[in-house]
């Protein structure tokens, strides 16, 4: 007969309302991994090691991005920068675009909205936010007093390609994007989408953890949401992502 353990005390138990609220997290959780395409986990060196419960040496500190390492954009207009970006082949997904994907060339915008990346129906019209998202977006804006008129749309990345994006992509991008910000000059920044975020803002943070307040972005305000896309696969998230909606209008009203 095993003798218990005298120094071994019972765990506190969990309240219900946490355990349902990590619950409720996993849940989302998953149902965003879904939404961008993340099916399982690659059994990779360090998750082997994890499992065995074997020591890991200490990783390398992660090169940090700098503006000196960084592609720049010269000085330009909206439109130069534009023209720019329909000539650029500097990474590998502009073999499989239609056409890059820019915005009307609209500035003194107090809001930008700004995705992870093009669709397909994208491709098609040339323009973000095109087909049952666009439609969705245009109900979202209708809902704070806003239309596509009022406000400018970007995107993180320019072409469509049935790949998943991936770092070269972005980095690659990056540059006409912080060039284009800076043109606009908005008052507040929306992303939508997860990548989107954790670029602009230097995070692994998941969009669940990110979303619901602002971020300071070179001094604008940054709000991030979950995109149209991702809301047409899970309705459950408008309600979080109205309430995000709701403080843009109030900052917006405010300013």
């Amino acid at each position: 007969m095993t003798t218990p353990d005298k120094n071994y005390t019972t765990p506190p138990p969990i309240p219900a309302q946490a355990a349902l609220e990590f619950l409720q997290d996993v849940r989302q959780l998953v149902g965003f991994q879904q939404a961008i395409g993340i099916e399982g986990y690659p059994r990779t060196p360090e998750l082997t090691h994890f499992i065995a419960k074997q020591p890991q040496p200490a990783a390398p500190a992660p090169q940090q991005t700098t503006a000196a390492t960084m592609p720049t954009i010269p000085e330009t207009t909206l439109a130069a920068l534009y023209t720019e970006m329909q000539g650029c082949q500097r990474c590998p997904r502009h073999q499989s675009r239609s056409r890059v994907i820019t915005e009307e060339g609209s500035t003194g915008v107090k809001l930008l909205i700004i995705g992870d990346a093009p669709s397909a129906e994208d491709d098609l019209s040339g323009l973000p936010m095109s087909g049952e998202p666009g439609l969705l977006l245009d109900k979202m804006l209708a809902a704070i007093g806003l239309n596509r008129t009022k406000i400018h749309l970007s995107l993180l990345t320019r072409c469509h390609a049935p790949e998943p994006l991936n770092q070269e992509a972005m980095e690659t991008c990056l540059p006409f994007l912080l060039k284009e910000i800076t043109l606009i000059d908005p008052k507040i920044i929306c992303t939508m989408g997860p990548l989107a975020a954790q670029k602009l803002l230097h995070t692994s943070r998941p969009l669940s953890q990110l979303r619901g307040r602002f971020h300071a972005f070179q001094g604008i305000p940054l709000m991030p949401t979950f995109s149209p896309e991702f809301l047409l696969k899970n309705e459950e998230m408008k309600k979080a992502t109205w309430l995000d909606l709701q403080m843009i209008q109030k900052k917006i009203q405010s300013g």
